[in-house]
């Protein structure tokens, strides 16, 4: 003990305790990126979970209306080259029949992997998707057999479905705003193996 009756020990034990409740200056900027980057997660985890809902526990007979639905959504991925594929699917190049590409995307309906891409033609929007696994339920009637392969015809709200089976997948085209007949005219083609210029013209409508 000091000769003034302190105990210098327990002095400096309280200036540590004292020191560690003083706050730390927080940089403001550092504190604005992290609610920025915690709102983003947010966004992220919400819109998973919006798609794993509209995606998941999906019966075969439901996959093409769920496959339609995923046309309305935007695309996560650069287009395929010739010959590339989409998770491990190559789906069909268009630009043959003057159809630009605009994009593609991976998703899981169900059991199955759909690989999608899109194309557009004088502000028309066209959407071809590739499903994975075995075959699953086509709606609607069969409306043309091209090369003898039934291809269906649904509308699902305003959107107009074909569907066909090619290569050992089950095909999905749709649009909103492409006229039938033009969708029509590109299953056709695309179910030959090697298409003409007539062909070609009849596809773009």
């Amino acid at each position: 003990m000091a000769s003034d009756g302190t105990t210098p020990a327990l002095e400096d034990d309280q200036t540590d305790v004292d020191s560690a409740r003083d706050p730390v200056p927080r940089d403001p900027r550092r504190t604005r990126i992290g609610r920025i980057l915690g709102a983003i997660v947010i966004v992220v985890a919400i819109i998973a979970a919006v798609v794993f809902g509209l995606t998941a526990g999906v019966p075969d007979s439901q996959v093409v209306a769920h496959v339609a639905a995923l046309h309305d959504l935007p695309a996560t991925r650069p287009s395929p080259g010739p010959g590339q594929e989409v998770g491990g699917m190559r789906t069909p190049d268009l630009q043959y029949y003057r159809w630009t590409p605009q994009g593609a995307r991976l998703d899981v309906v169900g059991t199955h992997s759909v690989a999608t891409a899109f194309f557009s033609r004088g502000g028309r929007l066209l959407a071809v998707s590739v499903i994975s696994g075995g075959p699953v339920s086509e709606p609607g009637p069969v409306v043309i057999t091209p090369g003898g392969v039934p291809v269906h015809k649904t509308v699902i709200d305003t959107r107009t479905v074909l569907s066909w089976r090619r290569g050992g997948h089950t095909m999905v085209m749709s649009s909103i705003a492409v006229p039938t007949v033009w969708m029509i005219n590109l299953v056709t083609a695309l179910n030959h193996a090697q298409p003409t210029h007539a062909a070609s013209s009849a596809a773009a409508g």
